[in-house]
């Protein structure tokens, strides 16, 4: 599927989700990240979409018959947890809608839930341990709400002004965490804007 294919796969899954309110894309994992206010719930790639599960969503679109998504970096793989929108899925669109509601609701008390101080520790993040944590304390970023509202950019940058050897591996950790996925799978076009930005600090 060539990038004109790939975008108006994109544009058909829009339209057709059009009920949800004004949706966008983004390049992701190889494909297209389908968005609503900039919550990413759903994925566009090789000719088919997928829905972003939570760990008790998993078992819900598994039960229909969803395969995961296999996001292949440099070879290797990597299991992501978006699941196939299957042929039979898009024959029963009442259903269908449930589903792509409940993702979306998924993806919104995610993001809702990393962002109070009670939640998830910086060190539960995907990339992320303990020593990094450590790291972004002492730059001032003390929980996941603060890695988000920075950014990945200006949380590296905080850290490199009390650690200057700090790698530019970090900087992919960071966006990878905030993401919700492993560095290995960000995309190359997403580290090398990354990096472009990071030149104008």
């Amino acid at each position: 599927m060539d990038r004109k294919e790939t975008k108006q796969l994109v544009s058909e899954v829009i339209e057709y989700f059009s009920g949800l309110g004004k949706l966008t894309s983004r390049s992701m994992f190889g494909g297209y990240g389908i968005c609503q206010h900039k919550v990413m719930f759903g994925l566009v790639s090789e000719r088919k979409f997928y829905l972003r599960a939570n760990r008790n969503l998993e078992t819900v679109f598994i039960t229909h018959g969803m395969a995961q998504f296999v996001y292949r970096k440099r070879g290797a793989p990597v299991l992501m947890r978006y699941f196939h929108v299957n042929e039979s899925l898009w024959n029963e669109r009442e259903l269908l809608d449930e589903l792509v509601s409940y993702s979306l609701s998924a993806a919104i008390n995610d993001i809702e839930e990393k962002s109070k101080p009670e939640g998830a520790r910086l060190k539960d993040l995907p990339n992320l341990n303990i020593s990094i944590e450590r790291l972004l304390r002492r730059a001032g970023i003390i929980s996941v709400g603060d890695l988000i509202n920075f950014g990945a950019i200006n949380s590296y940058i905080r850290v490199r002004a009390i650690k200057k050897d700090v790698s530019s591996e970090l900087l992919f950790y960071l966006a990878g965490a905030i993401e919700g996925c492993h560095s290995a799978a960000l995309p190359e076009s997403i580290r090398n804007e990354l990096l472009e930005h990071l030149k104008c600090y």
